[in-house]
């Protein structure tokens, strides 16, 4: 639970710091910086933002000195608003530090689909990190086959789970590992090609796939079982299983070209493979319930911004909830929230993201909501927020609910009119205006007009009466 709490620090981190870092185009484009004090294992972060569309956009990031680019990212974002969708993809470059330091960056550009966009010069701040050691490394398996003129290279499709729920996020990755003591020249052979075809042979069917988006190679520094590697990974997906059929990955050959010592001609070349193992996953059936299968599954923590609990009837307030979590958020239906006698509700904006974060693919759901009050008392806002999913961690369907309690005092809002919102109209705070401070609005005044008329009949019946006798 303290690794999935991390993770939800992590993303949100991550959504903050991101800040813009360069010039603005015409159409709205803009090449953006993430935190810019970051340590040896940690990236330097650089992306940009697009509308989603059909198309898939070209695009290029620039080399940065002292730097090593890795792979690209991407990340899903849906945006209700004013009664609209928008929806929005990210592509985010990874760049290494080389070492520690201060490193100044020079105004660079990013080509997006044939055109260039700058971003300002920044100084990037690279302490000292720790070495990515995971607990997933002390259970890699070296395949048989491995060559042993390779000093234990090896190639090795994992995943992070075996058995997951149904609709349960699993991770898959294809790697190269190679020790940092290896004395063996290795040079990949077409990686271009043969890595697609690779992964077409190796993706799940009938899963849903949030892709992490790696276009070249992502470059890592780990260790288990005492010994370091540099990991190059290939690709890394999390999956969504749609049923309970047994997910079969095969075993892949992986082929690099390795180069004999020598000089000039009496260096060789020879093609060798390194073969992974193949393994299954077995997809568990979520218990019998009414909402299977049309609920997330995994696991989620709620996020909420309240600027204040106590107001008064008739203060509105906004407040943000975030469901943030490892499941499939594109199964969070929209919140709609009805409004009754104590508290009205009306939405702002939904927003939903999909983003990696380590070694999973994080989704958060962020719904705003105006909240007016329009009765005194205590307003628990878990009645009316309440996100059921399946719980991975319990094994059972779950309920999140906002624990807040909402302290409304004043008056009940029934008992007056409230015209603040007609601005301009006849009837703009008219309950605000002293009926008895206008001519003819007065009680007496009305009451000496009824007698009047009162009176002006009687005299009227009278002479007709006296008149109809002669």
């Amino acid at each position: 639970m303290r690794q999935n709490a991390n993770l939800f620090l992590c993303l949100l981190f991550i959504l903050g710091l991101l800040n813009p870092a360069g010039a603005q185009t015409r159409e709205g484009l803009t090449v953006q910086v993430g935190s810019k004090s970051i340590t040896t294992s940690e990236y330097l972060v650089v992306y940009f933002t697009l509308p989603v569309s059909d198309q898939p956009p070209v695009y290029q990031f620039p080399e940065i000195a002292s730097f090593k680019k890795l792979g690209v990212s991407r990340s899903k974002s849906s945006l209700f608003q004013n009664g609209q969708v928008v929806q929005t993809q990210t592509f985010s470059q990874y760049y290494q530090p080389n070492g520690t330091g201060s490193f100044n960056i020079p105004s660079l550009e990013v080509q997006v689909n044939g055109q260039m966009i700058p971003w300002d010069s920044f100084t990037v701040q690279v302490a000292e990190g720790a070495a990515d050691e995971s607990k997933e490394s002390e259970e890699l398996v070296i395949p048989e086959g491995t060559l042993t003129n390779t000093n234990g290279a090896f190639f090795l499709v994992s995943t992070n789970l075996r058995t997951p729920f149904v609709g349960q996020g699993f991770t898959l990755k294809m790697s190269f590992y190679v020790p940092e003591n290896n004395a063996t020249e290795l040079v990949f052979d077409r990686n271009d090609l043969q890595i697609p075809e690779l992964i077409q042979q190796m993706r799940p069917r009938n899963c849903w796939e949030e892709n992490f988006g790696l276009q070249s190679e992502r470059v890592l520094k780990v260790q288990f079982r005492g010994k370091k590697y540099t990991e190059y990974r290939f690709f890394q997906a999390s999956y969504f299983s749609l049923d309970n059929h047994v997910i079969r990955i095969p075993s892949l050959n992986f082929r690099v070209k390795q180069v004999s010592p020598g000089k000039g001609l009496e260096r060789q070349v020879r093609s060798v493979y390194f073969k992974s193992s193949p393994f299954i996953i077995t997809p568990k059936s979520l218990p019998i319930h009414p909402l299977a299968g049309k609920v997330p599954v995994g696991s989620f923590k709620l996020a909420e911004v309240l600027p204040q609990k106590a107001v008064k009837t008739g203060q509105p307030i906004q407040y943000q909830v975030s469901v943030i979590g490892d499941g499939n958020s594109i199964l969070w239906d929209s919140k709609e929230v009805e409004s009754d006698y104590f508290v009205e509700f009306s939405q702002v904006s939904t927003e939903r993201s999909v983003a990696p974060v380590r070694d999973q693919m994080i989704g958060q759901k962020t719904d705003v909501f105006k909240i007016v009050p329009e009765q005194p008392g205590q307003i628990s806002l878990g009645k009316y927020f309440k996100w059921i999913y399946f719980n991975t961690d319990k094994e059972r369907f779950d309920t999140l609910k906002s624990p807040i309690v909402l302290i409304v005092k004043g008056q009940p809002m029934d008992r007056f009119l409230h015209t603040e919102d007609e601005s301009g109209g006849i009837y703009n705070q008219i309950e605000m205006k002293d009926s008895l401070s206008v001519l003819w609005n007065r009680w007496i005044n009305w009451r000496q007009l009824v007698n009047f008329v009162i009176l002006l009949l009687m005299i009227t019946l009278l002479f007709l009466f006296g008149k109809a006798k002669k």
